[in-house]
């Protein structure tokens, strides 16, 4: 059986150390550049950039006679934990599904009880063997989820403040989960459907989505960066507020039937938004095409 277990993101591990360098140099690693520090830190960790990462917290090790040795070793066990995690998402998750039931907690509602998954449930259950309807109509909160089995129903569930962290997540089914206050960090996606979904306030970063459907889904202040994306489908999707960036995008389905919208934003702000979706996404919007069509002059 595989080692899963919790691990933290890469976003995660670059703060920690953009903290120590600034601690131990605040002149010259200031909290002005922060920001580009932590990205690039990151881009390291994921693998886009020969980033002299380990001389660097060698160095780190050493000043003041070790002072920072004990931060230093966390945080090389950090990268060790993500880097093995990430390294088990090329094979499925391994065990059966079980017949045991783990629930002891559920909603108040008799007539339509909800099942309450807590950290400690998913770690007893990721080790034993997860349960046919373990991740259907359940209540995810605070919870990292880090596997599931090929194929998992999440459907009707809702996950409020979790991580899916290098997780592989494949033919998974979301339809009509909402989904609040989470993030999708170093996970790889494939073939699996947010039909009707609701998503807000919920990040993909250094993830690869492949044969994904949004289809009818209503996602509000999502952002996407650093991710892949190939075959995702946005037919009837809305997109409220949302923000794409440095997105490697092929074969993008549907964009141009998406609701794209920006709550309390002027119209101007509307279609600068929409204009950066389309352009991080390699799709030409078809209203851009109309308007240099039209005719100068022709009055129509």
């Amino acid at each position: 059986m595989p080692n899963y277990q919790a691990a933290p993101s890469g976003h995660a591990i670059s703060r920690r150390i953009a903290d120590l360098l600034e601690d131990i140099d605040p002149i010259q690693y200031s909290g002005s550049s922060r920001a580009r520090r932590v990205r690039n830190i990151n881009d390291h960790i994921q693998g886009r950039n020969d980033m002299p990462l380990g001389p660097l917290l060698d160095w780190a090790a050493q000043v003041d006679g070790g002072g920072y040795a004990g931060r230093v070793t966390e945080i090389r066990q950090m990268i060790q934990m993500l880097q093995a995690q990430k390294s088990l998402m090329d094979q499925p998750y391994p065990l059966p599904y079980t017949l045991e039931s783990p629930y002891q907690k559920y909603t108040d509602d008799p007539l339509n009880p909800i099942k309450i998954i807590d950290q400690p449930l998913f770690d007893q259950t990721a080790k034993a063997g997860f349960p046919r309807d373990f991740f259907r109509c359940s209540y995810f909160e605070g919870v990292n989820i880090y596997c599931m089995p090929d194929g998992a129903d999440c459907a009707s569930s809702t996950f409020y403040h979790c991580n899916f962290t290098a997780c592989r997540i494949r033919r998974t089914m979301f339809p009509q989960v909402t989904m609040q206050d989470c993030g999708f960090d170093s996970c790889a996606l494939q073939e699996a459907i947010f039909h009707a979904a609701s998503i807000s306030n919920t990040h993909f970063t250094d993830s690869t989505l492949r044969s994904i459907t949004f289809q009818e889904a209503r996602l509000k202040s999502c952002l996407t960066v650093d991710c892949t994306l190939e075959g995702v489908d946005f037919f009837h999707t809305r997109l409220d507020g949302c923000t794409y960036g440095r997105i490697q995008a092929a074969d993008i389905m549907n964009l141009p039937y998406a609701k794209i919208t920006q709550g309390g934003a002027t119209e101007v702000e509307c279609a600068r938004n929409r204009a950066g979706i389309f352009r991080a996404l390699g799709v030409e919007d078809p209203e851009r095409i109309a308007m240099r069509r039209r005719a100068p002059g022709s009055g129509r």
